[in-house]
């Protein structure tokens, strides 16, 4: 356990502009949007009138309905962290086992008390509980920060922020609901983390276009012998792949209903799960038939990013 600790820990540092820096980014750029937009406000809006106007229309709605919009709220900021977070984690995945063949280090990782399995492990350890649990972290003191800075613009107008907002949503709900959609998302793209490790095993050089090409190939010529037998279009990869990432326990998107916006898991283009944001919903995915054949697939990838780490060389 202590080696696999201290292998999780060399990732940590070997890759901390993507996974400490990069979330710090975001969260700067939710702050500076939000000074942005009031400093806009306080320069056209008259002794802020409109935006008094506006929090006392806020105030006048039953507490019930301001929980409710606050929940939605704090649940959509996340957006943007889990969408960065999803390419943080292909893109240092595409790269674990690739950069110490590139660099020429393989020999001397591999000299160290530490097998390929820990080695490998370590890998998916941070890719699916290290990088969520520091992007949850960022987002939770993003929206501290957030919530203060609107709490003195609230006080500025002379109103309470604590009647207003602050004792009328439960952020801890919000923040625990997307810390299980993050690691939900993990295990239930756990078939891709392998398709990267063993990726990442075998390229070369230019993995990106190892990982994507073979798929996108093998597609194409799917619908092509398809299409010659039936003269239809029949689901392909692709669908398959789209519907994975439509089905993901991840809060993804902004699913309109009768003119009115809700947070869905994945997209709501497949009635294969309910798309609401529940830890129950959660739960059904990685439970499912689906998953159990996604565990399956993910076991073949890495055993294969197993056996090829066991065999690589400095060449």
């Amino acid at each position: 356990m202590n080696r696999l600790i201290a292998l999780v820990r060399r990732e940590f540092w070997e890759n901390k502009g993507a996974l400490r820096t990069t979330p710090l980014v975001i969260g700067g750029i939710y702050i500076a949007f939000l000074l942005m937009g009031l400093f806009t406000t306080a320069h056209f809006d008259n002794e802020m009138y409109t935006f008094r106007e506006a929090i006392r229309l806020l105030a006048s709605q039953p507490e019930e309905l301001r929980a409710a919009h606050g929940y939605e709220v704090l649940l959509g900021s996340s957006l943007l962290f889990t969408v960065v977070l999803a390419f943080v984690v292909f893109f240092y995945l595409l790269g674990a086992l690739y950069d110490d063949r590139k660099d020429r280090s393989i020999l001397f990782w591999k000299s160290l008390p530490a097998s390929d399995t820990l080695t490998i492990a370590s890998k998916l350890i941070t890719a699916m509980v290290l990088a969520p649990l520091i992007f949850w972290a960022v987002f939770i003191l993003t929206q501290i920060l957030m919530a203060i800075i609107a709490s003195l613009m609230v006080l500025s107008v002379g109103e309470n922020p604590w009647t207003l907002f602050l004792s009328v949503v439960n952020p801890f709900k919000a923040w625990a609901m997307v810390l299980a959609s993050y690691l939900a998302a993990s295990i239930w793209f756990l078939p891709l983390h392998g398709w990267l490790l063993l990726v990442s095993a075998f390229a070369p050089r230019i993995p990106l276009l190892f990982a994507v090409l073979p798929p996108v190939i093998f597609a194409i010529l799917q619908i092509w012998i398809t299409f010659l037998k039936t003269f239809t279009l029949n689901t392909s990869l692709f669908g398959l792949i789209g519907d994975w990432i439509a089905n993901s326990p991840a809060i993804l998107f902004v699913d309109m209903h009768d003119g009115q916006g809700g947070l869905s898991l994945g997209i709501s283009l497949t009635g294969d799960f309910d798309h609401a944001v529940t830890l129950t919903n959660m739960l059904d995915r990685l439970f499912s038939v689906q998953m159990l054949s996604g565990l399956v697939v993910a076991a073949v990838f890495l055993a294969g990013a197993l056996w090829l780490r066991h065999r690589a060389t400095e060449s």
